[in-house]
């Protein structure tokens, strides 16, 4: 509503803060519902996969619903549907979502410092609730997490325009340093922070993480310069929408196939999948310009690349909620989530960004308008992505420590090919012919 009745920038940039911080309560709170009402691995794997499809599905409507009601009614309609939505849906919720058994509510249990589980008797006092919640909000953590990400985005998008020697850059990304090294050790030593640091004992926990952010990263980096360059074409608004339809489409086949395969072959083999897919999707990007023709290269690249998120998406929600216990499914699906918005937006489009406009500025079109990018911005883009995808592949064959529980299929992988090699070497002749 705030954002809808936005009376200028400012006010729509605190209200979408505001957004921010809804879906920071939900979306990790539906990720450790879904890992408690699935115990079981093979079942947990396909509902995590059906809710990426939901994700897939909001992908395409909104990307359509945005490009018409901006053309016809105005980005303040964009708002009002949400509002109009949310009206629905939340008291609907509340009546279908089933609630959680007295062992497996959130108040139920809390993991001690040295990582046991300290049980306490489930109590529906509202009170009691309220006073837990203040206990673990955490005010000292929040604020240097907030704002030492905040200052470490603006220094890194606004460096190629105010230059990287600016006091107004060094000062604020020295400072951003300082506050997340802060929050780093002010999380080690309080017994109640937003973020427990026994978490980040498993090493699967740890690189399942980076392969994380370098998804979202590619992710979010590819989506926007892929449709700020088709829209420099001519594009409108809504024929460009039009042309991301595969996109969503494509996200929504491959996430509800990698929930039915994580547990057939296994979480490392869907991660090299994965990354190998990424890599020539996101190279074909590198071809585009305004000669080319869609399908020869944008639309090859967006299948394959989405591949790439579908796989390692799933896959890496799965290894998170599976790594955690019952009592930390909640915060670790949000660890998860910070990993992917922090991955998305600062390395994703701060990092890539500054690349994008040196590259730009050093080596591109003179003609350029000034803070634009142009083919050679786009390309370096495009290499970049292609870099992060390659360090996720040899991640995901030379780092990730895959649990049990996304394990077995890898273990049927192997015994598969160890099979088949034992009849080659039994049978050669059978193979010849």
């Amino acid at each position: 509503m705030a954002c809808g009745l936005a009376p200028n920038f400012v006010g729509l940039v605190v209200a979408r803060a505001f957004q921010g911080v809804g879906a920071a309560f939900t979306i990790p709170s539906a990720q450790a519902h879904i890992a408690i009402c699935f115990p079981d691995p093979v079942k947990k794997a396909r509902a995590l996969g059906l809710w990426g499809v939901a994700g897939s599905v909001g992908f395409i409507v909104g990307l359509i619903l945005g490009g018409v009601l901006t053309a016809f009614l105005g980005w303040r309609w964009i708002f009002w549907i949400s509002l109009i939505l949310s009206g629905i849906i939340i008291p609907v919720a509340f009546f279908i979502l089933p609630l959680a058994e007295p062992s497996a509510q959130g108040v139920a249990s809390s993991q001690g410092i040295e990582g046991t589980e300290q049980h306490e008797p489930a109590q529906g006092n509202l009170s009691r609730i309220v006073s837990k919640m203040i206990v673990r909000f955490d005010p000292v953590g929040v604020m240097l997490s907030i704002s030492g990400i905040l200052l470490l985005t603006y220094a890194l998008t606004s460096a190629n325009t105010a230059g990287w020697g600016a006091v107004r850059i060094i000062v604020p990304l020295v400072i951003s340093v300082l506050l997340l090294a802060g929050f780093i050790f002010h999380e080690c030593r309080h017994p109640n922070g937003i973020v427990p640091p026994h978490l980040f004992n498993s090493t699967s926990f740890n690189v399942t993480l980076v392969l994380a952010i370098n998804t979202y990263a590619v992710r979010q980096a590819c989506t926007y310069f892929l449709t700020v360059q088709l829209q420099s074409f001519g594009n409108s608004a809504i024929h460009t929408s039009v042309l991301f339809i595969p996109l969503g489409i494509s996200a929504l086949i491959f996430n509800t196939l990698s929930g039915y395969l994580v547990p057939i072959l296994g979480a490392r083999v869907m991660f090299i999948l994965g990354w190998a897919c990424s890599i020539p999707g996101v190279l074909l990007f590198s071809f585009v310009d305004k000669d080319t023709s869609y399908w020869r290269y944008t639309f090859p690249g967006m299948i394959l690349y989405i591949a790439d998120i579908g796989a390692v998406y799933i896959t890496a929600n799965f290894i998170v909620v599976s790594s955690a216990s019952k009592a930390n499914q909640g915060v670790a699906a949000g660890v998860f989530n910070v990993a992917l918005q922090v991955g998305g937006s600062v390395l994703g489009l701060a990092v890539v960004t500054a690349i994008a406009q040196g590259v730009q500025h050093k080596y591109g079109d003179p003609s350029t308008e000034h803070g634009g990018i142009g083919h050679v911005g786009y390309r370096s883009v495009y290499y970049s992505c292609s870099i992060l995808c390659f360090i996720g592949l040899v991640l995901s064959v030379f780092a990730i420590q895959v649990p049990d529980a996304a394990a077995n299929g890898e273990r049927d992988v192997t015994e598969l090919f160890n099979t088949m090699q034992h009849i080659f070497d039994t049978n050669p002749s059978l193979f010849r012919r």
